[in-house]
């Protein structure tokens, strides 16, 4: 359950976790698949209702809307000057100067210089991608990826962010602080404290400044923001199987880290260190279980990420004794040079897909992982690193998957890193980890900012959506 092994002089060949693992995770399969009863299919979050998500026409998309005349002085222009965007195979509306922009029907569009970037048309249906925002161009939270996923048909089942609120339709806090905490706190003692989000849904920065003004604060609790109540608190102990300390529970993070400005708001990342990380200790809502397809978005920051096992997010076991397997998404080298088998092309870190023994890169046949580097999978060592895992296991050869990846600052489209058959089929326990993986090993480290699970295999259209809606929420300005 991507546990990796200690170091070696060489990397090629090497295992993530003892060989132990493979036999456990083999037996865990099959005792699984044997007792995996009938299970109703996760349904839609009636939270996540709303509009102006992705459209999921055919392709090419919808253009942005024709031009009604140019903007005067700080009038509005749904056309002009400003400069076209392309979504689907047209070009979408752009902002005149001082002017306002509604977005086109098909996609994300570039705000002229002072303009304002709508997120309300992401296009799941065409080609392109939306140019970045202009300089100075105010930015906008009105929808989140989850609107964008619910629109689509793969709803979030799990939404996590001490940033902002990920669906229009949450109104609930963010995340929990512990004020009169320490930096080795496991989840007990002082005050906490509920951060809600602002009127425009970004987190209540200056709610946290007045709790932990004179004190040591921590992330106790991590809201879900799916409305299935999957809250996340700080992960327990593990088992000595996945590394030195993951027997031992985790500790908070600290709430006040690092703080960053998006979309001219200053919130605060989760900032995590070795031996800190948060689980879901039972089965989620609606979370995927067994063979059911899943899809998984995170962003985090590439210039904090860690070199150890194992700094994932996604689906686990809810306990580390429960043997199901884990289909997650990790974020990092893995180890230095020798500590993951294969890797993708450059120093890292990169995204990866944590499947159980091992972390694969990419790959379809069970000696990928061990043999074969992937020079597709790009490094990323940017501060705001996207993310994409989905998986549809099937039976009989039928199973897919795939790895797409982007650097929000430069990218304009979502990089595939992978795309194939599935290896083996997957038996996935419908809970859910973030910092560390199925077994608890803890000490790897990273930032991450914002992610979901979704029931479904999302569309490659619909996560170009998603990556127009974090650039244009503002991340770095």
């Amino acid at each position: 359950m991507g546990m990796v092994t200690p170091s070696s002089s060489t990397r090629g060949g090497i295992m993530n976790s003892r060989h132990l693992a493979v036999g456990v995770t083999v037996l865990a399969s099959l005792f699984a698949a044997a007792c995996e009863g009938r299970r109703t299919s996760p349904h839609p979050n009636p939270t996540d209702a709303g509009s102006g998500g992705a459209l999921t026409g055919g392709a090419g998309g919808a253009t942005g809307g024709a031009g009604t005349g140019g903007a005067g002085t700080g009038g509005a222009n749904t056309a002009g000057a400003g400069g076209g965007a392309t979504a689907g195979t047209g070009a979408g509306s752009a902002a005149g100067a001082g002017g306002t922009n509604a977005g086109g029907a098909g996609g994300g569009a570039s705000a002229g210089t002072g303009g304002v970037t709508a997120t309300g048309g992401a296009n799941a249906g065409g080609t392109g991608g939306g140019g970045p925002p202009g300089t100075g161009g105010a930015t906008t939270n009105a929808q989140g990826p989850c609107d964008i996923y619910r629109a689509a048909g793969q709803p979030c089942v799990a939404a996590y962010s001490t940033v902002r609120r990920l669906s229009s339709t949450y109104a609930g806090p963010l995340y929990q602080i512990r004020s009169g905490s320490s930096a080795q706190n496991t989840g007990a003692g002082g005050a906490t404290h509920d951060i809600g989000q602002t009127q425009d849904g970004f987190a209540d920065a200056t709610a946290v400044d007045a709790a932990c003004a004179g004190t040591v604060c921590t992330v106790s609790l991590l809201y879900d923001q799916s409305g299935n109540g999957s809250h996340l608190s700080v992960a327990k102990a593990g088992i000595k199987f996945g590394g030195m300390t993951a027997d031992l529970d985790d500790f908070e993070s600290s709430a006040t880290k690092e703080s960053l400005m998006v979309g001219g708001h200053r919130v605060y990342s989760l900032y995590t260190e070795p031996r800190q990380g948060y689980r879901l200790p039972r089965m989620g809502e609606g979370i995927p279980r067994s063979m059911e397809a899943q899809g998984i978005y995170m962003l985090a920051d590439g210039t904090h990420a860690g070199t150890a096992c194992c700094w994932d997010f996604g689906n686990s076991p809810p306990t580390a004794t429960s043997f199901n397997e884990v289909n997650a998404l990790f974020f990092g080298s893995g180890g230095t040079a020798d500590r993951v088998a294969t890797v993708g092309s450059g120093p890292g870190p990169w995204y990866m897909w944590n499947n159980g023994a091992y972390v694969w890169p990419g790959g379809s046949t069970s000696a990928d992982p061990t043999l074969t580097d992937n020079p597709n999978n790009a490094s990323l060592a940017v501060k705001f690193a996207l993310g994409f895992l989905k998986t549809a296991p099937g039976t009989g050869g039928t199973g897919k998957w795939a790895l797409r990846i982007a650097d929000v600052a430069t990218a304009t489209a979502v990089t595939t890193a992978y795309q194939g058959a599935m290896p083996r089929p997957l038996y996935t326990g419908g809970a859910v980890v973030l910092g560390v993986n199925a077994y608890n090993s803890n000490e790897s480290w990273g930032t991450f900012y914002e992610g979901a699970i979704l029931a479904g295999f999302p569309a490659d259209d619909t996560e170009v959506s998603v990556l127009q809606n974090i650039k244009a929420v503002g991340y770095g300005r």
